[in-house]
């Protein structure tokens, strides 16, 4: 059975930096930096939320260089995508897509220091 908490993996070349942009930058949460012999393990996550972001080290044996600097596919919801766009690029998120207006909702599109592209993601309630 499922435990209810899921975690994805973002490969990254510098945990250090990495560390920064996603709690400095992006305002998450550091929920772990282990050792595990010559691997260090970071999560970090959404406050409050139950999936956490793995921050997989270059130096691993099973890093995989040819998937950075792709969609990576997480999306993060936000209630207002406007304010979160400005907070976001005041403290140096760098976005490829500014937001933009869909049938759905909005979205835009960042960056972290790899290269590795995000969604941000607002969805208007149905009308």
């Amino acid at each position: 059975m499922l435990a209810g908490l899921a975690s994805v993996t973002i490969f990254v070349t510098d945990q250090d930096k990495a560390v920064d942009f996603y709690t400095n930058k992006l305002g998450l949460e550091l929920r772990r930096d282990d050792a595990f012999g010559p691997i260090r393990w970071i999560e970090v996550g959404v406050t409050g939320g139950g999936t956490s972001i793995v921050l997989f080290p270059q130096d691993n044996p099973l890093y995989q260089e040819d998937l950075m600097r792709e969609f990576t596919g997480l999306q993060f919801v936000t209630r207002d995508i406007k304010a979160t766009y400005e907070e976001l690029s005041a403290r140096g998120v760098p976005f490829t897509q500014p937001p933009m207006q869909l049938p759905f909702g909005w979205t835009a599109v960042f960056t972290d220091e790899d290269k590795n592209q995000f969604s941000l993601l607002q969805v208007d309630a149905p009308q």
